[in-house]
């Protein structure tokens, strides 16, 4: 797990093992396979944010899975005592004003059991991710739908990753898109460009794949299915 960028922490409080506490860790972007067998295990990536600036900190990724979706809310095991998160500007004494609050980046992967079908079937890909109302966090993160994989018993496509999340987007001079989701740099290429404006930011669903030509001179892509 690497673990470099910083930002913002969403905290929540739960119950763990007696000398730890849980913060819940906010996911920002997600790459799965676009198919799997059944009943065979596969990976996810998840990059996001949040938990503690202790090196002992534990980022748990287990997720749950239904009839219907594999939902991630990942969260890290703290220890409790003073947050070394928070850090004081400059050389003025500690107020509220002075405090920032930082928290670690994390870019890894999480293991999916098999999943089951007996004839091809979708099931939805969440996470935990993106809240604008504070008060929403006193248990868990609001969850969302990053997008779908496909279970087939045969025979599946290995050539899409699909992938999902908030990402920033620019117009670079050469008009070529370059899609960049947080955390993830120097970002995607995005073959498809929904318009001709110059920037944009939103929660974007898709695919990475290798053209059968370069575009922009990259082998590797982002094919923009939705952007919200």
């Amino acid at each position: 797990m690497r673990r470099f960028w910083f930002a913002p922490l969403l905290a929540v409080v739960g119950c763990s093992e007696p000398d730890t506490r849980i913060e819940a860790a906010r996911v920002n972007w997600m790459e799965w396979p676009a198919e799997v067998l059944a009943a065979t295990p596969f990976t996810v990536r998840l990059v996001g944010f949040g938990g503690d600036c202790r090196p002992e900190v534990k980022l748990v990724t287990t997720p749950s899975v239904d009839e219907s979706a594999v939902t991630f809310e990942p969260y890290f095991l703290v220890p409790r005592g003073p947050d070394p998160c928070y850090y004081v500007q400059g050389t003025a004494p500690v107020d509220a004003g002075m405090l920032s609050i930082v928290a670690p980046f994390f870019d890894t992967r999480a293991d999916v059991p098999g999943l089951a079908a007996d004839v091809p079937r979708t099931y939805e890909i969440r996470a935990g991710t993106d809240v604008s109302a504070p008060d929403a966090l006193a248990s868990r993160l609001p969850i969302r739908t990053f997008g779908e994989i496909t279970v087939r018993r045969a025979q599946v496509a290995t050539e899409r990753v699909n992938a999902g999340g908030l990402a920033s987007a620019s117009r670079e001079s050469a008009g070529c898109v370059r899609l960049r989701p947080y955390g993830i740099y120097p970002g995607y290429v995005v073959e498809n460009p929904p318009d001709t404006t110059q920037h944009w930011f939103g929660f974007v669903r898709g695919y990475i794949y290798e053209p059968a030509t370069p575009v922009c001179q990259e082998a590797r892509v982002f094919h923009l299915v939705t952007r919200n």
